[in-house]
């Protein structure tokens, strides 16, 4: 698989997220969907890129702290972005999918809440994400 064409990015139909590259959780988060995704589709991009920025400018939410999830022009972000990425994960993880008997709001509020606090929980990682050559060609700048 060949390098997306980044001016086209938005029209792909490969599914992007939009990670906190500067993030040891969201670093660990990326490592975990690499080693359980079945379908080795998802795009990745840093929300401190160019393209990660121009992205974020694109839907309106370049102020917003989240991951987010572009397939077929929408842009999950938030909760639903998680929920979005466990269904993607497949496996035990669509489990999660029962997040959504809840309202987005109080699942954004959850949400918010855990990513104020997200440098915290991966304050001892110095583990830095090394993709294979493979996996390498899905992460786009």
């Amino acid at each position: 698989m060949s390098q997306p064409d980044v001016s086209s990015i938005g029209a792909t139909k490969q599914p992007i997220l939009v990670y906190d590259g500067e993030c040891g959780f969201c670093s660990r988060s990326i490592q975990f969907i690499l080693r359980r995704e079945r379908e080795h589709q998802l795009l990745f991009v840093t929300r401190q890129s160019e393209l990660g920025i121009h992205l974020r400018r694109q839907y309106g939410l370049e102020t917003m702290e989240s991951m987010l999830w572009i397939e077929d022009g929408k842009v999950l972000a938030e909760s639903s972005a998680v929920l979005r990425i466990a269904g993607y994960v497949g496996g035990w993880f669509r489990v999660a999918a029962i997040g959504y008997v809840f309202p987005p709001n109080l699942r954004n509020w959850a949400y918010r809440l855990f990513a104020r606090n997200r440098h915290r929980f991966a304050r001892n990682s110095e583990q830095c994400l090394v993709p294979t050559p493979e996996q390498r060609k899905r992460f786009v700048t």
